[in-house]
């Protein structure tokens, strides 16, 4: 048991550098393409500068207040979708009929782009966070709506008719059968709505030319005749915002739902 931890750790520690390695080779390569072969003259600045401008940025409180606005628009919308996509998700990957009865509604709202409703939102909440939140709760509830229907749908029947056998009501069923066997899915729709969740708001945030936020301040940035450098910069700590939190909710995941990857490298 043992030696499997530390082959474990040694493995992570090697997918680390490795990533390291194509970062630091991929800044590089782009850094000399620019500086010296006259990749994107005029538009793209060396990514040194950018990367520079952005480590000053995340000193500046102005910016960082705006990364707050972003940060908190995301989080309201998708505690608002979970809200609303987990219980109708369950309800309805609990019955054959609600779902048949409710799928081409579905289809037909999931594909529509959240950005396509800025006017409507706009028109109905105004230019201030509560226009970021329903576009983010609108486009963040499908991918946890979907996982959490296919992952209700997953769950083994018998062990629904072993917790019946033993006793069970339908909630109790639900609370301790169907949750945690569905949880997985639900914490997988997750991760991917934080990603859309960011894309959002920040997209709003400069369609909508939002008075605070990650993108009011690059399209602030870009009419103000700020430079190439600072609207890059400032996109550069929007997407490593994005990475840290999907690094972390990838480990809480690992850390939560132990016992799906011991049984996936069991079964292979």
């Amino acid at each position: 048991m043992a030696r499997q931890e530390i082959r474990r750790g040694g493995g992570r520690a090697v997918r680390v550098l490795r990533a390291l390695v194509g970062f630091v080779v991929a800044i590089i390569a782009v850094d000399v393409g620019i500086r010296f072969l006259g990749l994107g003259e005029g538009h793209l600045p060396p990514i040194t500068d950018v990367l520079v401008r952005s480590l000053s940025l995340l000193v500046q409180p102005e910016f960082l207040a705006d990364v707050g606005a972003t940060l908190l628009a995301s989080l309201l919308g998708l505690l608002i979708a979970i809200a609303i996509a987990v219980p109708l998700g369950t309800l309805l990957g609990s019955s054959q009929l609600a779902f048949a009865a409710t799928r081409a509604l579905i289809e037909f709202l999931r594909p529509i782009p959240a950005t396509a409703m800025i006017p409507i939102a706009i028109l109905i909440f105004g230019q201030q966070i509560e226009m970021k939140v329903a576009l983010v709760a609108f486009a963040t509830m499908w991918p946890l709506l979907y996982n959490t229907i296919y992952g209700v749908h997953d769950v083994d029947p018998v062990a629904k008719d072993s917790a019946r056998i033993y006793g069970y009501r339908w909630f109790g069923i639900l609370a301790f059968v169907v949750i945690p066997s569905a949880a997985p899915f639900i914490f997988t729709g997750l991760r991917f709505a934080v990603s859309i969740a960011l894309i959002v708001t920040i997209g709003a945030e400069m369609l909508a030319a939002a008075s605070s936020g990650i993108g009011a301040f690059i399209l602030l940035a870009s009419q103000a005749g700020l430079g190439y450098v600072t609207v890059f910069g400032a996109a550069i700590v929007a997407g490593l915002l994005g990475w840290l939190i999907n690094l972390a909710l990838e480990r809480a995941q690992r850390s939560a739902f132990k016992w799906t990857a011991e049984a996936m490298r069991s079964a292979a």
